[in-house]
């Protein structure tokens, strides 16, 4: 192994053999030699450590962890200050990278060290291998700049990530020495830890993003409901302290922020099939940030309730 990382890749793993062996492979396509591979292994049960071991031994750059169930927030964390390289990149164990994601944002980061992190487009794709749009088609960040792939920092970027967050943790390459300084991720948090984290270090240093798809985002079956209920009530409570701020663009912010939690509660009530309690979380959002889409949903809600009831 190289005494000096140009990168460490950190993927955080729990029971997905299925699908690990071909994230570590897309990190060894990229063509970056001079890096090391941190897979966290949470306690899988599903013969992880022992592949892990297999692989260890004829790549001397994968570096097995381990920990004890404690999370995806934690085993990243675990990482973060083991890493030796100074710049980190994330990797979801059921995603995987494009070819050339890591050598472009290398590029850029070693020649803006001052950069916290970065962030790229990234492609959504069903469990049965279904091609969906990319996050950026369906956001429309303003900030984006669709011309050219090039990284550009992001104007205030602590409020634009406050009012849509685009950041796909699988994109995101950071300066480990950011990371640190903030304590990583929260790990008492067990939901929407990542996006309080990209909050912190966009309050803490600049940030930077490409149009450039560079990653698939596996999107695999929903959580329980009890985890839904978990995240709406994480994404408040990071919401809570920008109430404070009185300036517009933190109030348009938070608007934007609070509308969008509404629609998931909306999206959730509508799961359960309470489409009274779902059209007026949808329609309590577009009072906040009127979009056609949360208009058709509330719209939706309200028909199915009245054909419901009748």
């Amino acid at each position: 192994m190289n005494a000096d990382p140009r990168c460490s890749v950190i993927i955080p793993t729990y029971n997905t053999l299925d699908l690990l062996p071909h994230a570590v492979a897309s990190v060894r396509m990229q063509g970056v030699e001079d890096i090391e591979i941190l897979v966290i292994d949470d306690a899988s049960t599903d013969g992880t450590a022992e592949w892990l071991a297999a692989e260890a031994s004829r790549d001397p750059r994968v570096v097995p962890l381990h920990s004890e169930r404690r999370g995806p927030s934690h085993t990243r964390n675990l990482a973060i200050f083991q890493a030796r390289a100074p710049i980190v990149a994330f990797l979801d164990a059921d995603d995987a990278w494009w070819p050339m994601k890591l050598e472009r944002a290398l590029a850029f980061h070693e020649g803006r060290p001052d950069v916290a992190f970065s962030f790229t487009d990234y492609l959504h794709v069903g469990p049965h291998g279904d091609v969906r749009r990319t996050c950026f088609d369906y956001w429309r960040p303003p900030y984006v700049d669709r011309e050219t792939s090039d990284f550009k920092v992001v104007t205030d970027a602590e409020l634009e990530l406050l009012a849509v967050n685009v950041v796909g943790t699988s994109t995101v390459v950071a300066s480990r020495q950011a990371l640190q300084n903030a304590n990583g991720f929260a790990a008492a948090s067990r939901s929407a830890e990542d996006w309080e984290l990209w909050l912190r270090l966009a309050a803490r240093g600049p940030v930077a993003c490409s149009s450039a798809t560079t990653t698939t985002y596996l999107m695999r079956p929903t959580s329980v409901t009890s985890n839904k209920d978990a995240r709406i009530a994480a994404m408040r409570a990071i919401v809570e302290p920008y109430s404070n701020r009185t300036d517009k663009r933190a109030r348009q912010a938070l608007r934007q922020a609070t509308a969008r939690i509404d629609t998931a509660e909306g999206e959730q009530a509508r799961a359960l099939g309470d489409y009274w309690g779902a059209a007026r979380a949808h329609l309590r959002s577009f009072m906040r940030w009127p979009m056609p889409r949360t208009a058709r949903a509330a719209a939706s809600d309200l028909l199915a309730a009245c054909t419901k009831a009748a």
